[in-house]
C-alpha cells in the first residue's frame, strides 16, 4: 500500500544516539548528469534503519545539519487487528548520527488499548527537534484507541496530538480535541470531532512550538466536511498550554483547504504549503498553495503556486536566505516535475521544468544546498515508459535520484537503483546530501548519506 507523504521540517538541534552500525549497501553516483548502473555504492552509503518497516506508510524527518544527526518518525504495521477488519500500526522513532543507528523507539503501539495503543488511521506525520534541548517532537493524528460515542466508526483516532521525548520517555499532549477548540467564525468550521489530519510541526529559536493541521469536521461528507475543511494552528511550549488560531477557514468558501501540509520556519515565523482534497482526507489533491505568518501574527492570503489537477503527494517547501522560498511539485497528470521560487512568498518565478521523461518525478523532496544556495530535489523514477500507474512500476526500471541545480542546469545523480518513495532530502553543514525513504516494495526504512 502506498500512501502520501507527511510533512518534513529541518531544524538545528542537539543530542546524540547510539547503537549498532549497519552495513552500507546500494547507491551509486554517476558523474553529473548520468543515471543507470549496478546500484553498487559510489556516491551514497545506504543504511537500513528498520528492515521490518513492512509497508510504505508515512515518514517524517528532522535533521541537525551541524552534528549530522537525523531523526525519523514513521509508521510500521504490527500484524494485528485490535479493531476488527483494520490493520494495527505502531508509531516509531529512530535516529542516525554519523554512521550509527540508535535503537528503535515506540511512541505508540503497545497493545494496552489506551493512548499508547496501536493506531489505525494514518493521515500525515511530522517531526522537529527542539532548538535548545535537541529532543524530538512528533505530530500525528492521535487520541484514544477505538470507537468513541458521537464519532463515526471509521475514525478510531481523531485528535491533534504532539508526542515529546524527554530523557528517553515519550509523553503525548493533545493540542486540540475537536473543531470547536479553534474558532474560525462559522458554524461548519467550529463543529466536529476530527482534527489533527496532515500535521506539520516547527519550532522558533526560543522553543515555541507551531503545530498546524487540517480540520476535517466530522470526516464523512464531501461538502460540509472535506470541502469545508479548515487549516488551524496551535502555538506554545511543546507540553502546552497552547494558543489556537484559524489560519484559513473553509466552512464558508468550500475550497477543501489543508491537505498534505508542510512547514518551514523563516525568521522565527512559520510558512506552510498544502493542497486541496475535496472528497476525503487522503484523496487526489490539486493546487499547491502557500501561506506565511507575519510578525504581527496575521497570515497572508492563500496563494496558489501550482494549479495542478493532481499533485500526487503534494508540494515540497524549503527556504534559503539567498534563494528565498522554493516549492517543487509534480504534475501527476503529465508526469512532469517543476520548481518555483519567491523572495517574499507573494510573487513567484515561472515554473522551471526539472524532470519530464518517462514516468517519474514522484514523491519530490526539496532542500537547499548550503554553500552555493542552490536547490536540490530527490525524486522517484517509476519507468522509462510514459503513463505507468502507481503499483505497476517495473522493478528493473526503479530509481531514486537527486537532481541539483548548478548555474541554472539541473544535474541528476543516482541514489539507489532499487528506487525510493516518500523521500525526504536534507543537507548537512558539510554539504553532504542525505535522503530518507522507503523501499518501494518491501517498505523497509532507509537512509542514503552522501560519501
Amino acid at each position: 500500500m502506498w500512501r502520501s507523504c507527511a510533512a518534513v521540517v529541518l531544524f538545528l538541534a542537539l543530542g546524540a544516539c547510539s547503537g549498532p552500525t549497519p552495513t552500507a549497501d546500494g547507491g551509486r553516483r554517476d558523474g553529473g548528469g548520468g543515471t543507470g548502473g549496478t546500484g553498487v555504492g559510489e556516491a551514497f552509503n545506504v543504511f537500513t534503519l528498520d528492515p521490518d518497516g513492512g509497508e510504505a506508510t508515512y515518514l517524517a524527518v528532522a535533521v541537525d545539519p551541524t552534528r549530522e544527526r537525523v531523526g525519523v518518525a514513521y509508521y510500521a504495521p504490527l500484524g494485528t487487528s485490535s479493531m476488527m477488519g483494520h490493520q494495527d500500526y505502531a508509531l516509531r522513532y529512530v535516529e542516525w548520527k554519523q554512521g550509527v543507528v540508535s535503537p528503535i523507539e515506540t511512541i505508540r503501539g503497545v497493545p494496552d488499548g489506551g493512548l499508547n495503543g496501536p493506531v489505525q488511521r494514518l493521515v500525515g506525520l511530522s517531526v522537529a527537534f527542539h532548538p535548545m534541548t535537541g529532543e524530538p517532537s512528533v505530530g500525528f493524528l492521535g487520541g484514544g484507541s477505538g470507537f468513541r460515542p458521537g464519532d463515526t466508526i471509521f475514525w478510531f483516532q481523531s485528535d491533534a496530538v504532539v508526542a515529546n521525548r524527554n530523557a528517553g520517555t515519550w509523553t503525548q499532549v493533545v493540542a486540540a480535541l475537536n473543531g470547536g477548540d479553534t474558532t474560525c467564525g462559522n458554524p461548519v468550521s467550529d463543529t466536529g470531532f476530527l482534527v489533527g489530519v496532515w500535521p506539520a510541526l516547527g519550532f522558533n529559536s526560543m522553543g515555541t512550538l507551531f503545530f498546524a493541521w487540517r480540520d476535517g469536521h466530522n470526516g464523512q461528507f464531501e461538502m460540509q466536511d472535506w470541502a469545508g475543511s479548515d487549516v488551524e494552528m496551535a502555538m506554545g511550549p511543546p507540553a502546552g498550554p497552547f494558543t489556537r488560531t484559524c489560519v484559513k477557514q473553509g466552512g464558508n468558501d468550500k475550497f477543501a483547504w489543508g491537505a498534505r501540509l508542510q512547514m518551514v520556519m523563516v525568521q522565527d515565523q512559520p510558512a506552510i504549503i498544502y493542497d486541496r482534497a475535496f472528497s476525503g482526507a487522503d484523496t487526489i489533491g490539486q493546487d499547491v498553495t502557500f501561506q506565511k505568518r507575519l510578525p504581527s501574527g496575521m497570515w497572508t492570503a492563500p496563494n496558489v503556486v501550482f494549479g495542478f489537477t493532481n499533485t500526487q503527494t503534494g508540494g515540497t517547501l524549503a527556504y534559503d536566505p539567498m534563494e528565498g522560498f522554493g516549492i517543487a511539485a509534480v504534475d501527476r497528470a503529465q508526469n512532469q516535475l517543476f520548481y518555483k521560487k519567491s523572495t517574499d512568498g507573494s510573487s513567484w518565478s515561472a515554473a522551471d521544468p526539472v524532470f519530464g521523461v518517462g514516468t517519474g518525478g514522484w514523491y519530490p523532496a526539496l532542500a537547499m544546498e548550503k554553500e552555493h544556495h542552490e536547490p536540490g530535489i530527490a525524486f522517484y523514477v517509476c519507468s522509462e515508459r510514459n503513463a505507468v500507474n502507481e503499483g505497476s512500476c517495473p522493478e528493473a526500471e526503479d530509481e531514486l535520484r537527486v537532481t541539483q541545480r548548478i548555474e541554472g542546469t539541473w544535474r541528476e545523480t543516482l541514489v539507489d537503483k532499487s528506487g525510493g518513495i516518500h523521500n525526504r532530502l536534507a543537507y548537512f553543514d558539510s554539504n553532504k546530501r542525505v535522503v530518507a525513504y522507503r523501499d518501494p516494495r518491501s517498505g523497509a526504512l532507509k537512509l542514503a548519506v552522501e560519501k
